[in-house]
């Protein structure tokens, strides 16, 4: 199996063990929230909800990107993934947007509830839950740097962070300052919505190719300036795709050296790269002779 195909389908298990645990954990969630009459623990459900929905939207993007390049995409579909995270920035957005007019209404209408103790145990259990998630996701995709695994792994970190402001409103109303309830719902959105326009932003810059870390430019230039022949590197640039990089740079090479030889240093750069730049998909390499 090749290389990308093997972390395409890493990242599909991935977004499965999301969708499946986040789906059980905002039906437990929503239970909680409803018959502990808790509001913070209701939109906690909904920041859940929408991590399912964002686990599915990764899903899909995988199975898109992992298709192979065609007569309309001849590039691949490597975008599919960018489009997925941006899908997932915006989702968590309009959630946290959501919660923050719920909550902001219960204060203002002083409509207070005591939640009950299954809220508060709710709390607890999906904060250790999303914690776990969040790691286990972000290892997965750090390790075949993939942006929108990344963006659904910070998506979990925030609801952990919310399960805590939610918990603090929760245990803070049954204190006997039930106005905390709401305000920790209230809490709740701000994480969400940065988290949202921290991710979207990731996703733009996919989206118009933005140029490749510098790090990862300098190790390129590195690898291609050590094949003997190579007299200067030029033009060098990069985009992602996805998981996917694309690279494109201008060699210099001997005036007198033949075709065949300036091909034989290109073919020695393209293996070069490919196996030690992680994500590397293509290279177009120019040759030009050297002054």
């Amino acid at each position: 199996m090749h290389k990308h195909d093997e972390d395409y389908n890493t990242g599909r298990h991935g977004a499965v063990v999301g969708i499946v645990t986040n789906t059980l954990l905002f039906g437990f969630k929503l239970f909680a929230g409803i018959f502990g009459r808790s509001h913070a623990m209701m939109a906690d459900a909904l920041h859940t909800a929408t991590d399912s929905i964002t686990s599915i939207g990764v899903f899909i993007g995988f199975k898109i990107a992992q298709k192979p390049p065609d007569e309309e995409h001849p590039y691949g579909h490597g975008r599919a993934e960018s489009i997925a995270a941006k899908i997932v920035s915006l989702v968590l957005i309009l959630g946290g947007l959501k919660v923050a007019f719920d909550s902001s209404i219960v204060i203002i209408n002083r409509d207070f509830h005591v939640p009950l103790q299954v809220a508060l145990w709710a709390a607890v259990i999906s904060i250790v839950i999303k914690e776990w998630l969040f790691r286990y996701t972000y290892r997965i995709g750090n390790k075949i740097q993939s942006n929108s695994l990344k963006s659904d792994a910070w998506h979990h970190r925030s609801d952990a962070l919310s399960s805590i402001a939610a918990l603090i409103g929760i245990t803070g109303a049954r204190m006997g300052y039930p106005i905390l309830d709401p305000i920790a719902g209230l809490a709740v959105s701000v994480f969400v919505i940065k988290a949202g326009l921290r991710l979207l932003h990731t996703a733009y810059d996919e989206l118009m190719d933005a140029a490749l870390p510098k790090k990862t430019l300098e190790k390129i230039r590195e690898l291609s300036g050590c094949v003997e022949g190579v007299k200067r590197i030029k033009d060098l640039k990069g985009r992602k795709m996805g998981i996917e990089i694309f690279i494109d740079m201008t060699i210099e090479v001997d005036k007198s050296m033949s075709v065949e030889e300036a091909h034989l240093i290109t073919v020695k750069i393209r293996r070069s790269c490919l196996n030690n730049i992680q994500g590397a998909k293509d290279i177009f390499i120019h040759v030009e002779p050297f002054n």
